[in-house]
Protein backbone atom coordinates (compact mmCIF):
# COMPACT_ATOMS: atom_id res chain seq x y z
CA UNK A 1 0.00 0.00 0.00
CA UNK A 2 3.21 2.08 0.99
CA UNK A 3 4.60 1.34 -2.33
CA UNK A 4 1.13 2.56 -4.38
CA UNK A 5 1.00 5.51 -2.10
CA UNK A 6 4.34 7.05 -3.28
CA UNK A 7 3.81 5.99 -7.27
CA UNK A 8 0.52 8.16 -6.81
CA UNK A 9 1.87 11.22 -4.89
CA UNK A 10 5.78 11.05 -5.20
CA UNK A 11 8.32 10.85 -3.11
CA UNK A 12 7.61 14.23 -1.09
CA UNK A 13 6.97 13.79 2.21
CA UNK A 14 4.65 16.90 2.26
CA UNK A 15 2.71 15.59 -0.60
CA UNK A 16 2.26 12.41 1.62
CA UNK A 17 0.79 13.87 4.50
CA UNK A 18 -1.15 16.82 2.72
CA UNK A 19 -3.01 13.58 0.75
CA UNK A 20 -3.13 11.51 4.15
CA UNK A 21 -5.10 14.80 5.87
CA UNK A 22 -7.20 15.78 2.89
CA UNK A 23 -7.36 12.57 0.50
CA UNK A 24 -6.63 14.91 -2.19
CA UNK A 25 -3.66 14.78 -4.05
CA UNK A 26 -1.84 18.59 -3.95
CA UNK A 27 -0.71 20.22 -7.37
CA UNK A 28 0.65 23.40 -6.05
CA UNK A 29 2.51 22.35 -2.79
CA UNK A 30 3.67 26.09 -2.31
CA UNK A 31 0.09 26.81 -1.19
CA UNK A 32 0.29 24.34 1.01
CA UNK A 33 3.17 25.11 1.94
CA UNK A 34 1.98 28.02 3.07
CA UNK A 35 -1.32 27.28 5.10
CA UNK A 36 0.45 25.07 7.11
CA UNK A 37 3.10 27.78 7.97
CA UNK A 38 2.16 29.49 11.44
CA UNK A 39 3.43 33.29 12.02
CA UNK A 40 5.77 32.44 14.66
CA UNK A 41 7.65 30.79 11.74
CA UNK A 42 7.56 34.30 9.73
CA UNK A 43 10.89 36.14 9.61
CA UNK A 44 10.84 39.47 8.01
CA UNK A 45 14.02 39.51 7.01
CA UNK A 46 14.10 37.17 4.81
CA UNK A 47 12.41 37.56 0.90
CA UNK A 48 11.65 34.53 -0.87
CA UNK A 49 10.53 32.80 2.78
CA UNK A 50 7.45 31.12 2.44
CA UNK A 51 4.60 33.64 3.58
CA UNK A 52 2.32 32.32 7.13
CA UNK A 53 -1.04 30.99 6.48
CA UNK A 54 -3.24 34.40 7.76
CA UNK A 55 -3.83 35.10 4.32
CA UNK A 56 -5.15 32.04 3.55
CA UNK A 57 -7.23 31.76 6.65
CA UNK A 58 -9.32 34.66 5.33
CA UNK A 59 -9.97 32.74 2.51
CA UNK A 60 -10.84 29.36 3.47
CA UNK A 61 -12.97 30.96 6.35
CA UNK A 62 -15.09 32.43 3.17
CA UNK A 63 -15.77 29.22 1.52
CA UNK A 64 -16.17 27.55 4.54
CA UNK A 65 -19.09 29.54 6.29
CA UNK A 66 -20.51 29.17 2.05
CA UNK A 67 -20.22 25.41 2.00
CA UNK A 68 -21.50 24.93 5.88
CA UNK A 69 -24.36 27.11 4.95
CA UNK A 70 -25.11 25.36 1.73
CA UNK A 71 -25.10 22.34 3.74
CA UNK A 72 -27.64 23.56 6.55
CA UNK A 73 -29.99 24.89 4.18
CA UNK A 74 -30.02 21.92 1.92
CA UNK A 75 -30.04 19.39 4.99
CA UNK A 76 -33.12 21.71 6.93
CA UNK A 77 -35.64 22.48 3.86
CA UNK A 78 -38.06 23.53 6.78
CA UNK A 79 -36.02 25.47 9.34
CA UNK A 80 -36.07 29.05 9.48
CA UNK A 81 -32.99 31.04 9.25
CA UNK A 82 -32.44 31.95 12.81
CA UNK A 83 -32.09 27.88 13.76
CA UNK A 84 -29.60 27.46 10.30
CA UNK A 85 -27.48 30.50 11.19
CA UNK A 86 -27.17 28.95 15.22
CA UNK A 87 -26.17 25.31 13.28
CA UNK A 88 -23.87 27.30 11.23
CA UNK A 89 -22.26 29.23 14.08
CA UNK A 90 -22.02 25.76 16.31
CA UNK A 91 -20.08 24.23 13.16
CA UNK A 92 -17.85 27.11 12.58
CA UNK A 93 -16.87 28.41 16.06
CA UNK A 94 -13.13 28.13 17.24
CA UNK A 95 -13.70 25.56 19.72
CA UNK A 96 -14.98 23.07 16.89
CA UNK A 97 -12.66 24.33 14.29
CA UNK A 98 -10.22 23.20 16.92
CA UNK A 99 -11.64 20.12 17.64
CA UNK A 100 -11.94 19.13 13.86
CA UNK A 101 -7.81 20.15 12.91
CA UNK A 102 -7.18 17.73 15.85
CA UNK A 103 -8.90 14.71 14.51
CA UNK A 104 -7.19 15.27 11.37
CA UNK A 105 -3.84 15.44 13.06
CA UNK A 106 -3.30 19.11 11.11
CA UNK A 107 -1.19 20.64 14.12
CA UNK A 108 1.05 17.79 13.60
CA UNK A 109 2.50 18.83 10.13
CA UNK A 110 2.42 22.06 10.71
CA UNK A 111 6.04 24.39 10.11
CA UNK A 112 5.50 25.94 13.98
CA UNK A 113 7.65 26.96 16.33
CA UNK A 114 8.14 23.95 18.90
CA UNK A 115 7.79 25.86 21.99
CA UNK A 116 3.84 26.46 21.42
CA UNK A 117 2.89 22.99 21.62
CA UNK A 118 2.66 23.21 25.31
CA UNK A 119 0.38 26.00 24.84
CA UNK A 120 -2.86 23.86 24.92
CA UNK A 121 -5.30 26.98 24.41
CA UNK A 122 -3.12 28.48 21.85
CA UNK A 123 -3.07 25.25 19.86
CA UNK A 124 -6.89 25.12 19.54
CA UNK A 125 -6.88 28.61 18.01
CA UNK A 126 -3.55 27.90 15.77
CA UNK A 127 -5.00 24.34 14.32
CA UNK A 128 -8.35 26.23 13.67
CA UNK A 129 -6.98 28.64 11.60
CA UNK A 130 -4.51 26.28 9.84
CA UNK A 131 -7.97 23.98 8.98
CA UNK A 132 -9.06 27.47 7.21
CA UNK A 133 -6.09 28.15 5.15
CA UNK A 134 -6.24 24.08 4.38
CA UNK A 135 -9.26 24.69 2.92
CA UNK A 136 -8.33 28.21 1.04
CA UNK A 137 -5.41 26.33 -0.47
CA UNK A 138 -7.48 23.21 -1.34
CA UNK A 139 -9.66 26.35 -3.23
CA UNK A 140 -6.56 27.86 -4.92
CA UNK A 141 -5.16 24.95 -6.54
CA UNK A 142 -8.26 22.39 -7.27
CA UNK A 143 -11.39 24.73 -7.09
CA UNK A 144 -14.42 25.12 -5.22
CA UNK A 145 -15.76 21.79 -5.95
CA UNK A 146 -13.12 20.25 -4.37
CA UNK A 147 -13.44 22.40 -1.53
CA UNK A 148 -16.84 21.85 -0.80
CA UNK A 149 -16.05 18.29 -1.16
CA UNK A 150 -13.47 18.52 1.30
CA UNK A 151 -15.29 20.35 4.00
CA UNK A 152 -18.92 18.01 3.39
CA UNK A 153 -16.92 14.55 3.19
CA UNK A 154 -14.05 15.05 5.33
CA UNK A 155 -15.53 17.23 8.15
CA UNK A 156 -18.94 17.76 8.49
CA UNK A 157 -20.00 14.00 6.90
CA UNK A 158 -17.08 12.35 9.19
CA UNK A 159 -16.33 13.90 12.08
CA UNK A 160 -19.89 15.72 13.07
CA UNK A 161 -22.69 14.89 14.65
CA UNK A 162 -25.67 17.01 13.89
CA UNK A 163 -27.62 15.68 16.50
CA UNK A 164 -25.81 16.26 18.86
CA UNK A 165 -24.73 19.65 17.56
CA UNK A 166 -28.58 20.67 17.60
CA UNK A 167 -28.98 19.79 20.94
CA UNK A 168 -25.75 21.45 22.24
CA UNK A 169 -26.51 25.39 23.12
CA UNK A 170 -24.25 27.85 22.35
CA UNK A 171 -23.89 31.13 24.28
CA UNK A 172 -22.70 34.03 22.51
CA UNK A 173 -22.65 36.47 25.50
CA UNK A 174 -20.74 33.68 27.57
CA UNK A 175 -18.30 33.47 25.15
CA UNK A 176 -17.77 37.48 24.64
CA UNK A 177 -17.88 38.12 28.55
CA UNK A 178 -15.19 35.07 29.02
CA UNK A 179 -13.18 36.91 26.13
CA UNK A 180 -12.98 39.90 28.12
CA UNK A 181 -12.73 38.74 31.52
CA UNK A 182 -9.65 36.91 30.21
CA UNK A 183 -8.16 40.23 27.82
CA UNK A 184 -8.61 42.80 30.98
CA UNK A 185 -11.76 44.51 28.80
CA UNK A 186 -14.60 46.54 30.48
CA UNK A 187 -17.58 44.86 28.81
CA UNK A 188 -21.13 46.07 29.00
CA UNK A 189 -24.68 46.41 27.52
CA UNK A 190 -26.15 49.58 27.46
CA UNK A 191 -30.35 49.12 26.43
CA UNK A 192 -33.11 52.09 25.44
CA UNK A 193 -36.66 51.21 25.00
CA UNK A 194 -38.81 52.84 22.65
CA UNK A 195 -42.36 52.18 21.39
CA UNK A 196 -43.58 51.46 17.62
CA UNK A 197 -46.62 50.06 16.67
CA UNK A 198 -47.78 49.45 20.29
CA UNK A 199 -44.95 46.83 20.58
CA UNK A 200 -41.97 47.29 22.69
CA UNK A 201 -38.18 47.61 21.38
CA UNK A 202 -35.21 46.94 23.39
CA UNK A 203 -32.32 49.35 21.48
CA UNK A 204 -29.20 47.21 23.07
CA UNK A 205 -25.86 48.05 22.03
CA UNK A 206 -22.57 45.93 22.86
CA UNK A 207 -19.50 48.27 24.36
CA UNK A 208 -16.37 47.22 25.21
CA UNK A 209 -13.56 49.39 26.64
CA UNK A 210 -16.10 52.15 25.95
CA UNK A 211 -16.43 51.37 22.56
CA UNK A 212 -19.78 50.34 20.46
CA UNK A 213 -19.20 47.55 18.86
CA UNK A 214 -22.53 46.24 17.69
CA UNK A 215 -26.55 47.38 18.19
CA UNK A 216 -29.29 45.71 17.59
CA UNK A 217 -33.21 45.85 17.96
CA UNK A 218 -35.28 43.31 19.14
CA UNK A 219 -38.29 42.85 20.83
CA UNK A 220 -36.64 40.69 23.26
CA UNK A 221 -33.63 42.61 25.06
CA UNK A 222 -31.78 39.07 25.65
CA UNK A 223 -32.21 38.35 22.28
CA UNK A 224 -30.68 41.43 21.07
CA UNK A 225 -27.41 41.32 23.66
CA UNK A 226 -27.37 37.64 21.70
CA UNK A 227 -27.39 38.83 18.37
CA UNK A 228 -24.70 41.58 19.49
CA UNK A 229 -22.25 39.10 21.01
CA UNK A 230 -22.54 36.27 17.94
CA UNK A 231 -21.54 39.18 15.63
CA UNK A 232 -18.47 39.92 18.83
CA UNK A 233 -17.53 35.93 18.30
CA UNK A 234 -17.30 36.06 15.26
CA UNK A 235 -15.12 39.46 14.50
CA UNK A 236 -12.86 38.17 17.13
CA UNK A 237 -13.08 34.16 15.65
CA UNK A 238 -14.56 32.43 19.02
Amino acid sequence: MKGLLTQFLGNNPLSNKIYRVTGIKPGKLRIYQEALRHSSMSDPRSVDQIKNNERLEFLGDAILDAVVAEILFKQFPKKNEGFLTEMRTRIVNREQLGYLASKLGLVEIMDIKRDLHSNKIAMKTIGGNALEALIGAIYLDKGFLAAREFVSQRLVGQYLDMEKLMATAVSHKALVMKWAQQNHKVLRFDSESQVENRNDLHSVSLVIDEEIWFTEVNHSRKKAEELCSEKACRKLGL
